[in-house]
């Protein structure tokens, strides 16, 4: 076999996490397919973290700057890297020893793939007895099924301590977004999958740490506790950035179909989907209403009614979707045409489950909002369906990837 001659750097963006960072940069060092340089970008850190640097082992380069947000830290470590392959740590996780070797081998393996990522588990340290606690991933999908862009697009599982990109993909799609407080790594590795094919193992790579420190940088700080609430803002935002990028054309790629029109239909419900889990239920709507007008006399494919199912079963809730402007709104889809009726009530089956989880955890309030809401829209609905049999449709497992446009909200690469 021909030796792999491409190089590694690793980029490490730090502020205030001396007492992890250690660790971390140990879990570099010993990998067993060798790392050519560590950088380890200072954001403004107040704490020890040029003492633990400077101890650390391996090939490390370190730089510091004033705070200023993961973002611009990456940014500027981006400009000074020499490697071939980027990998993107976390101050306060621990790749695991075969992480760098698995991830080249993915690459070699697969060479159009423009990057390559891996599974992960979760661990937390018990403070009383010390004890290192093991879990398994946050968020892992079925990927039997459907692309890794669409799998990306409904929710991240992909993390950066588990990715190798191709140092030319990055140059492709631009720098990071320095406008977003956090969920910056979710905004790029949409932007490289909707531009390249991932390659992809379960394998876990890394060991994420769960603790309760600070997040963010010193202009949008919060505590962990608060991480979902600003997850769920910052990930709409997220995908208001990316609408140039997610065109209906990249959704209806995602599928093969008899006719164009039947693709199309499912992207536009694929790209509703991935709005509704968002929270972005004005978008997602608009998409719902497209799709009805597409072949409203066939029937809803097997594959299009789990799309809706999806829609209602996003990691933040469907509570903007309760609102009485929003179901108002789905109430008039159900009512305007027999496949409006059939969307909808593939809508509402995938709300069930959220129905039966506040019913087992007695939050009888919640029940009875989704009850309401069920209840509606069977009854605007009726038992109206397409005349119609549905016909044949598929997902691609790797659909046609298309050249990103400009992002606005980003700054140019500095100069090396």
């Amino acid at each position: 076999m021909t030796p792999d001659k491409t190089t590694i750097t690793a980029i490490v963006p730090t502020y205030n996490r001396s007492a992890f960072l250690h660790e971390a940069l140990n879990s570099l060092a010993c990998q067993t397919r060798i790392v050519n340089e560590i950088i380890v970008w200072d954001d403004g850190s107040t704490d020890d973290t040029e003492k633990v640097v400077r101890t650390a082992e391996g090939p490390v380069r370190y730089f510091r700057s004033e705070n200023g947000g993961k973002s611009r830290a990456l940014n500027a470590a981006l400009a000074q890297a020499r490697g071939d392959l980027i990998w993107i740590c976390d101050d306060d996780d621990i790749v695991l020893p075969h992480a760098a070797e698995t991830l080249t081998g993915l690459l070699r393996a697969h060479p159009s793939a423009g990057l390559a990522g891996g599974g992960y588990k979760r661990f937390s340290d018990d403070p009383a007895g010390g004890k290192r606690i093991l879990a398994g991933p946050g968020y892992w999908p079925d990927l039997s099924e459907g692309s890794m862009l669409r799998h990306l697009l409904e929710d991240i599982f992909l993390f950066q301590n588990a990715t190798l990109v191709r140092r030319s993909c990055y140059d492709a799609v631009g720098p990071f977004r320095e406008n977003l407080p956090r969920s910056i790594d979710y905004d790029m590795i949409v932007r490289l999958a909707a531009r390249f094919p991932v390659a992809v193992t379960e394998e876990a790579l890394f060991h994420q740490r769960k603790h309760d420190g600070a997040r963010g940088s010193v202009a949008s700080r919060h505590a962990a506790a608060q991480s979902d609430a600003v997850w769920k803002t910052t990930d709409k935002q997220v995908f208001e950035g990316l609408r140039d990028i997610l065109q209906p054309t990249l959704f209806t790629g995602m599928f093969e179909a008899e006719t164009p029109d039947h693709a199309a239909r499912a992207g536009r419900l694929q790209r509703g989907c991935v709005h509704a889990r968002r929270t972005d239920w004005s978008m997602a709507l608009e998409a719902f209403r497209m799709a009805a007008e597409l072949l409203p006399d066939m029937a809803l494919s097997p594959v299009e009614k789990k799309i809706c199912h999806r829609a209602m079963a996003g990691k933040h809730g469907i509570t903007e979707a309760l609102t009485p402007d929003m179901c108002a709104a789905l109430t008039e889809l159900a009512a305007a045409s027999p496949l409006g009726a059939e969307i909808s009530a593939a809508l509402m089956r995938g709300t069930a489950w959220r129905l039966r989880v506040a019913l087992r955890d007695r939050d009888w309030s919640m029940a009875a909002t989704l009850g309401r809401f069920i209840a509606r829209l069977l009854s605007a609905g009726g038992t109206r369906r397409p005349r119609q049999a549905a016909g044949n449709l598929s997902e691609r497992r790797d659909p046609p990837l298309g050249k990103l446009p400009e992002q606005d909200g980003q700054t140019e690469r500095a100069p090396a």
